[in-house]
């Protein structure tokens, strides 16, 4: 009976301790508003309050998977949008960083981690009211052994990876030793370049971020301005470039903003047939020392769905009544996809008449070059050409027309309507 009892209390000793180390994960960091685009740059940061290793499989963040991954005492864990670019603006992060599709409300929501059982290990319910609304700050807990006690970052960019900026838990007392005295040395060089305000214009869209509009058929001149900063003097700026699939482009001073700020300006050309989707653009402001200052923003070069075809009527010219008569081959229409998607078209007809005649149009046929002729109608007719996209995207379409027997002499005319559809 008593080893019974001994067995129940070490038992319920570590039901206490797993339990114990359950809760000893805070949310203790939040990237919500980051500067410019958010895409990519939001993060959430957690930290081991207890002595015990914890193991995430199976638990959830704000609903979504965590990877599996452990967590050490004393330790902090990054959960990054994109754990790539998190690396790339934070390289000297020393703790683990793991990709989970977050995405953080600016207004402020409500987060919870819950373990693989979905317990509830800890929840923060944020808002913007809280600060770190766009500034480039983080919202950061004062102590992990407490909540609902959060202020925003002494620190720009946040304290990833270490001690929060606001931490209000002290150090254990060491012992006292005798003092050491230890040179310092240092050699000023002045502040270093900042890149602010980047904008990407013609933007397309007034929801948040930039989107781009290709031209059908021609070039799209797309600008890029930001202020640069300097704290010395604006002359200290030797150099701001943006690059975009590595093409780098010069930005010229344009407007002296004050003493220490200024407008800079470029412009580059992306191609009506370049491929939708979004692209990254770096910057960079170089002084006369070699500091520089890199930011990255991005931009949705947006989908274009558009054809030209070379000729803007057709005359079949005399016709006996009884036969056909096609297109000349100089005379074939060539349609070319002028957007930045593959194409299909859309093809429709009305009847020809001379205001008293009628000839049904389904007596006018078009072919293209893997086909045999088929009759126009009145209602829309989808061909699957898969007309890719680039300067050299062609396809070549045949008309053939039949003039009944019977039909009356004169002159007759109607239309026919060629649409791009998306393949």
């Amino acid at each position: 009976m008593h080893n019974k009892k001994f067995c129940l209390i070490v038992w319920l000793c570590l039901v206490f301790l797993m339990a114990k180390s359950a809760d000893a994960i805070v949310i203790n960091e939040i990237m919500y508003d980051p500067y410019g685009t958010e895409k990519g740059k939001e993060w959430i940061e957690l930290y081991n309050n207890e002595a015990e290793t914890i193991n995430l499989t199976g638990w959830t963040i704000d609903g979504k998977a965590i990877p599996e991954t452990i967590i050490q005492p004393s330790e902090y864990l990054i959960i990054a949008n994109n754990d790539t670019k998190f690396k790339e603006f934070y390289p000297n992060v020393n703790c683990d960083v793991v990709k989970v599709t977050i995405s953080l409300n600016n207004a402020g929501e409500f987060i919870c981690i819950k373990n693989s059982s979905q317990a509830l290990i800890d929840c923060v319910n944020y808002s913007s009211g809280w600060g770190a609304d766009g500034n480039g700050k983080t919202l950061e807990r004062k102590n992990p052994d407490e909540e609902d006690n959060w202020a925003e970052s002494i620190s720009n960019e946040g304290t990833p990876g270490i001690k929060n900026s606001v931490s209000s838990t002290n150090s254990e007392q060491n012992p006292t030793a005798d003092p050491k005295t230890i040179p310092i040395y240092v050699n000023v060089i002045g502040n270093r370049p900042s890149v602010n305000n980047i904008t990407i214009s013609p933007d397309y869209h007034s929801t948040q971020g930039f989107q781009i509009m290709p031209n059908a058929g021609e070039n799209k001149e797309i600008t890029i301005s930001a202020v640069i900063g300097d704290g010395d003097n604006i002359d200290d700026i030797v150099s701001v470039t943006a690059t975009i699939n590595n093409n780098e482009i010069e930005l010229l001073k344009k407007e002296t903003i004050s003493e220490y700020e200024a407008l800079y300006e470029g412009k580059t050309n992306m191609g009506f047939y370049d491929a939708p989707g979004n692209y990254d653009v770096t910057l960079k402001a170089v002084d006369n020392s070699s500091s520089e200052e890199i930011k990255t923003t991005e931009f949705e070069y947006l989908e274009l769905l558009a054809i030209d075809i070379n000729f803007d009527s057709i005359n079949f010219g005399d016709i006996t009544t009884g036969t056909n008569k096609s297109l000349d081959e100089n005379m074939a229409l060539t349609i070319h996809n002028l957007g930045n998607i593959i194409s299909d078209i859309e093809i429709s007809g009305t009847d020809l008449t001379n205001n008293e005649e009628i000839i049904d149009i389904s007596n006018l046929q078009y072919q293209f070059s893997s086909s045999s002729f088929a009759p126009l109608l009145n209602n829309p007719t989808i061909e699957d050409i898969n007309l890719g996209c680039g300067e050299s995207s062609y396809e070549n379409m045949n008309l053939m027309i039949y003039i009944p027997e019977g039909a009356k002499t004169g002159s007759y005319s109607g239309s026919i309507t060629i649409t791009a559809i998306a393949d």
